[in-house]
């Protein structure tokens, strides 16, 4: 009779999620955590758990809390500049038509509807950033980076031509920028007050100004 050998235990390998989705998930579970607790009082910790990953996943992929914020502005500012790229790609007439331009105010619109909790995010650090030299100088770099990605969406609907009136393309960026903060703060206050077209036809009279 021969001896048995002793058994061996079964290592099960759990294989590691990709890096690309440890990435989205931390970005998710950073906004809902930011959004309900504010940017100010939220940690990297609660990140990390709403997350279901360690905090060690948190700084193999971002530098800090700020990093994540910036990470974030960066791929909401991007997705909405390709939805107006895919729009115009998609029209059939000269991106002048007053329609091209309610197309846009409501892909505008319906971004700020919907991203409510990135929107609020946003006037957390925005707040920070007006009150912290410091802060205020990255969040500065970081925008025109922005604003040159909507500035060249600006150029490709104007087709070539330059703006109407005395505006400058740099100008029409900023009166987005404003239109898009300023109308959600009235729409999350008293969504009664934000029309669904309001942002369309605005586009539209200022493309108008001679």
């Amino acid at each position: 009779m021969t001896a048995s050998s002793p058994s061996v235990p079964l290592v099960v390998r759990t294989r590691r999620p990709k890096r690309e989705v440890v990435r989205r998930r931390l970005l998710d579970a950073a906004l809902e955590v930011f959004a309900e607790r504010g940017f100010d009082t939220a940690n990297l910790d609660q990140v990390a758990a709403a997350a279901g990953l360690s905090k060690g996943a948190i700084y193999s992929n971002f530098t800090s809390k700020d990093d994540l914020f910036y990470a974030m502005m960066t791929e909401q500012v991007l997705v909405r500049v390709e939805s107006v790229r895919t729009a115009l790609a998609a029209r059939t007439a000269d991106a002048h038509q007053p329609q091209d331009l309610r197309d846009i105010g409501r892909l505008l619109t319906e971004a700020f509807t919907e991203q409510r909790e990135w929107r609020l995010v946003f006037f957390d650090f925005w707040h920070r950033a007006v009150r912290d030299d410091d802060v205020r100088a990255r969040f500065i770099a970081h925008r025109r980076t922005m604003r040159d990605a909507i500035a060249d969406s600006v150029q490709q609907i104007l087709g070539g031509d330059p703006p109407a009136g005395d505006f400058t393309v740099d100008d029409i960026v900023t009166v987005v920028l404003a239109l898009s903060n300023g109308l959600a703060i009235e729409q999350y206050v008293d969504p009664s007050t934000v029309k669904a077209d309001l942002f369309g036809r605005v586009l539209v009279q200022l493309s108008r100004q001679t």
